[in-house]
């Protein structure tokens, strides 16, 4: 059994999520201080939303070349690294509020928005090695309770922290301090997926390989080989890419749009609720705890409800129009001084999260569903890059709509609309592409796919026509295998590729093992 499939895994799961709490807690920072950042740097609301729409400008381009590093450096490489680059940036926006230096917050806005959106695109990676088939939307759901109760945490904390302190540098420096566990936590993941790769290559490897001299080879030889086989792998990924099929372009296309409905509105929720509920903003920011706290509670119950019934495309039509209908409360709902009372925005506040927990248990899985997994980086990279482009615009737009009208009305119908748009991908996924796209609707996509699990289906076919004839052979084969003179092969997980005579040894040794271990099944 793969150290992957042991009860660690739910440790690793959790340290996954918890990867993430620093930087959401952090993201929203600007929402739950919208009013003070406003008075205390003396800016405009398009230049507040600037401070998000910066965090989203360079992933544009830098999202897809993230996945890519990562699918080519490896994912706990990207772990590392954008942990810790996410805690850096936020140190330089602490030091911009510290300044009143608004030109430094956008500095540091824009390095976190680059490690930020890369280190989801990890995160997703690594949840997809450790957990397959039936068991990913589960999955999702526990990685969803973690991060978004760092942005509840923000909402509730980071209000109370500047009313106590009245200092802007105060809650911003605590947000580094969740960084840095965020970056701890990220070490310990790196430190058992490394011992789940060694301990799986041990187990591989017990049978024992063929000694090294084998198939000796020259030296020079080796070294051509290593440059043949990166040169193939990065071929094999830029064609990869090119090559998806028109339902994975309209997944990613209803993702975008999904995310884009739900964040860039976050980014004025605070002062949304202050004008259009008459919330003070700490009442705001208690509100809007409930957006983060539903998913947290039952995305958990979403994710395994998917994994046992499937039907995911239908899944998709209930939550665009969960994120239609929830803006469009926002924008009819009347005012208090209409005689709608306070506590009346608690209703699209939890649709949204309701909406956004089936977001995360449905559409993301449905794309690590269809992709190859050795390209899997690069596809959330892309995914990333049409976020980008939404969370860079929307933002903006949505202030300009404001400073037009003066009223949060037309905010809610701007958003309703990009819920429409999205809707109308959906239905494009379910009717016009319905050839392409029901695989989703099976409890385990991945069953019968032979590009994911032909090795699996191709063992147990062999296993099966086994007789007992074979039986007999066993002793006598055992005995050969053990007779010769071997050594166990030293494997390196960072490496690249592996020299040619070795990659023969590890074949010859899989046939070995792999005829012993269907005589002893």
């Amino acid at each position: 059994m793969s150290f992957r499939q042991t009860r660690w895994r739910f440790l690793a799961v959790t340290l996954a999520a918890l990867i993430l709490l620093g930087n959401n807690y952090s993201f929203d920072n600007p929402q739950a201080l919208q009013t003070q950042i406003q008075q205390q740097l003396g800016i405009s609301i398009i230049q507040f939303n600037l401070l998000y729409s910066v965090f989203a400008l360079p992933n544009i381009f830098l999202t897809i070349l993230g996945g890519m590093i990562i699918d080519r450096l490896g994912v706990r490489f990207g772990i590392f690294t954008f942990t810790l680059i996410v805690t850096i940036g936020q140190l330089i926006i602490a030091l911009g509020g510290q300044f009143n230096q608004y030109s430094l917050m956008l500095l540091g806005r824009a390095i976190f928005g680059v490690a930020s959106e890369n280190l989801i695109i990890a995160q997703s990676t690594f949840v997809s090695l450790w957990f397959k088939g039936s068991e990913l939307a589960t999955a999702m759901g526990i990685i969803m309770t973690v991060p978004e109760l760092g942005g509840a945490l923000n909402s509730l904390l980071t209000p109370l922290i500047y009313q106590s302190s009245q200092k802007l540098s105060v809650p911003l420096f605590a947000s580094v301090g969740f960084c840095l566990f965020s970056f701890i936590c990220g070490m310990i993941l790196v430190y058992l997926d490394k011992y789940a790769e060694k301990y799986d290559q041990r187990q591989s490897d017990s049978e024992y390989v063929l000694e090294q001299n084998i198939m000796e080879k020259e030296e020079g030889d080796e070294d051509e080989e290593e440059e043949k086989l990166e040169e193939s792998k990065e071929e094999i990924s830029l064609k990869d890419l090119k090559q998806l099929s028109g339902t994975v372009w309209i997944l990613l296309m209803i993702c975008t749009f999904s995310l884009c409905i739900f964040i860039p509105f976050l980014d004025n929720a605070n002062q949304f609720c202050q004008q259009r509920f008459n919330l003070s903003y700490i009442s705001a920011g208690r509100a809007i705890i409930i957006t983060y706290l539903t998913p947290i509670f039952i995305s958990p119950f979403i994710g395994y409800i998917v994994d046992k019934v499937g039907y995911r495309r239908r899944w998709m039509i209930l939550t665009s129009l969960l994120f239609i209908i929830s803006h469009l409360l926002f924008a009819i709902i009347p005012t208090p001084e209409d005689g709608s009372p306070q506590f009346a925005a608690v209703v699209p506040l939890f649709l949204l999260g309701v909406s956004y927990a089936f977001y995360s248990c449905v559409m993301i899985p449905c794309v690590q569903y269809l992709v190859d997994q050795r390209i899997m980086g690069t596809a959330f990279g892309l995914m990333g890059l049409f976020e980008s482009i939404g969370a860079c615009i929307f933002p903006l737009v949505s202030s300009q709509i404001y400073n037009t009208n003066g009223d949060y009305r037309q905010v809610g119908f701007f958003y309703m609309g990009i819920g429409c748009v999205n809707l109308i991908f959906v239905l494009t996924l379910y009717f016009v592409d319905k050839k392409g796209s029901e695989v989703l609707d099976k409890i385990n996509p991945l069953e019968g796919n032979s590009d994911k699990d032909s090795s699996s289906t191709s063992d147990d076919s062999v296993a099966s026509d086994l007789t007992d004839e074979d039986e007999r052979e066993y002793i006598e084969m055992k005995s050969n295998i053990n007779s010769l003179k071997l050594q166990p092969l030293e494997t390196n997980s960072d490496t690249k590729s592996e020299p040619g005579d070795i990659k023969m040894q590890r074949s010859l040794s899989f046939e070995y093992s792999m005829q012993i271990t269907k005589l002893d099944n």
